[in-house]
């Protein structure tokens, strides 16, 4: 069968010929229906030989794609809850179900698939989605019954990791508090979704683009902010000087950092998705005392399968720039231009 795969750091990744996976008693043959790409595919084939972090922690030679849905095809023999042709949802982050991060229901941490600060997924150290099969066990598998797979592939890591970054959010966002989400592309977008769906708090979006402030007003944020210099003093106005309880920083610069320490509450809490590698000074007047910074990495099976709930019962606008497997190169270039309306999706023939 025909794959993409990452052959070597530093390259764009390469059509090739594969032997189609066959499953095993505990697993799920799934025939490929669509794939999602994402800004880390593209910092994977960036990657140089021992550079952090992917190049350090895995080996090249895998077929990329990490957000994927599809239909199942065939099951092996210990499997009696699925059948042929029913639509399932990959969850993309592997787990081995026994160490201690899996049984306290954390399996994005799990030690046995993690290198260093990489936890190994499909399309991330495993072969992913971009071919025509694709074996999973079927622990690591969601059905969705007989909805569109096209929909639910840019859910299983974009919506889902943004989903799993608000987790600490839920109990703090009462209401008369507010959040705010720093970043509004793919996973800003879900992140205003979530957040209104799940709280009363005041959404305060923050970005370089007026286009994609836009679109946030239009997904359900109450006040919206150009990033730049001001932000912090505009962000106090709006709560009047109160500050924000929870921040959701989806790019991690060193600016986007410092805006939150800015900004955050005392006792509020910074959720940092974003993989820019930025850092931050804290300390007294630097930061609100007893405010949390924590890093977000992953999710849960459990946090996908609240995520496809919401799509199902109809919730969630999903944006999607539809392309052909012949197209993946140009997908992935108009990622990285910027040219994409949403987000690009890879639908088998």
């Amino acid at each position: 069968m025909r794959a993409y795969k990452l052959v070597q750091w530093g390259q764009p990744g390469e059509y090739v010929d594969v032997p189609e996976p066959v499953p095993g008693p505990s697993d799920v043959l799934v025939r490929v229906k669509a794939v999602g790409l994402c800004r880390s595919d593209l910092d994977m084939m960036d990657s140089k030989p021992d550079e952090d972090p992917y190049a350090t922690a895995i080996d090249p030679g895998y077929i990329l794609g990490h957000e994927t849905a599809g239909y199942v095809e065939a099951l092996g023999s210990s499997i009696s809850d699925l059948k042929k042709g029913e639509t399932v949802v990959l969850h993309h982050m592997r787990h081995c179900g026994f160490c201690e991060f899996c049984e306290g229901g954390i399996e994005q941490h799990c030690d046995h698939f993690r290198r260093g600060a990489i936890g190994m997924t499909r399309g991330c150290g495993f072969d992913g989605g971009l071919a025509s099969f694709i074996v999973v066990p079927r622990t690591e598998l969601i059905s969705v019954g007989s909805a569109d797979p096209v929909l639910f592939a840019p859910l299983t890591d974009a919506g889902v990791t943004a989903y799993a970054g608000c987790n600490a959010f839920w109990p703090i966002l009462r209401p008369g508090t507010s959040v705010s989400v720093i970043g509004i592309g793919g996973l800003g977008a879900f992140a205003i979704q979530f957040l209104k769906l799940r709280t009363a708090a005041k959404i305060i979006a923050v970005d370089t683009s007026e286009a994609r402030l836009e679109l946030a007003k239009k997904l359900g944020a109450d006040e919206v902010v150009i990033s730049g210099k001001g932000d912090a003093a505009r962000i106090r106005e709006v709560t009047n000087a109160r500050g924000v309880d929870c921040v959701l920083d989806l790019v991690g610069s060193d600016e986007t950092l410092e805006l939150a320490a800015a900004i955050v509450r005392p006792q509020g809490f910074v959720s940092v998705v974003g993989m820019q590698g930025g850092s931050v000074r804290l300390g007294w007047n630097k930061i609100a005392t007893s405010a949390k910074f924590a890093t977000s990495l992953g999710s849960t099976r459990q946090d996908l399968r609240e995520v496809c709930q919401l799509a199902l019962e109809g919730k969630l606008q999903i944006d999607i720039d539809r392309f052909s497997f012949d197209q993946i190169p140009e997908a992935y270039e108009k990622l990285r231009s910027g040219k994409l309306h949403g987000r690009a999706v890879i639908v088998m023939d």
